[in-house]
């Protein structure tokens, strides 16, 4: 139970992390730039799978879809006025439900290396905190 925390909150900060520097990014709040600097963040993730886990082209293109609309769901969580908890507690779920649906996206070597790389970012990045 205490390693499955642990990892859903390793997953949580690399979703918050690709979240903010997506929403960092968009210097106006328009709703126009903001989700096309939304879906340019989704992209370069894809990028950065792609390289990382030798993507086919069919599971490059299913991975975009995914990481955008997560983006996008992700992004309408951090947006709303809920309490601190909620969020986590919503954007906990988001994860799970991407990551179950990567799980079908990718083989199980590549969906091994994909959790290990987002736990590998997030600890990288509470290192540079």
């Amino acid at each position: 139970m205490i390693t499955i925390r642990k990892t859903y909150k390793l997953i949580l900060l690399i979703s918050i992390a690709f979240l903010t520097s997506a929403i960092t990014y968009s210097q106006t709040r328009t709703q126009p730039e903001a989700s096309q600097e939304l879906e340019e963040a989704a992209k370069e993730q894809v990028e950065y799978w792609e390289n990382e886990l030798s993507l086919t082209a069919k599971q490059s293109l299913l991975m975009e879809d995914k990481i955008i609309e997560f983006v996008f769901k992700k992004d309408k969580v951090v947006q709303s006025d809920l309490a601190k908890e909620e969020t986590s507690r919503r954007l906990v779920e988001l994860q799970e439900l991407e990551n179950k649906d990567m799980r079908d996206i990718l083989t199980k070597p590549q969906f091994d290396r994909y959790i290990m790389l987002q736990e590998q970012m997030i600890k990288s990045q509470r290192s540079n905190n």
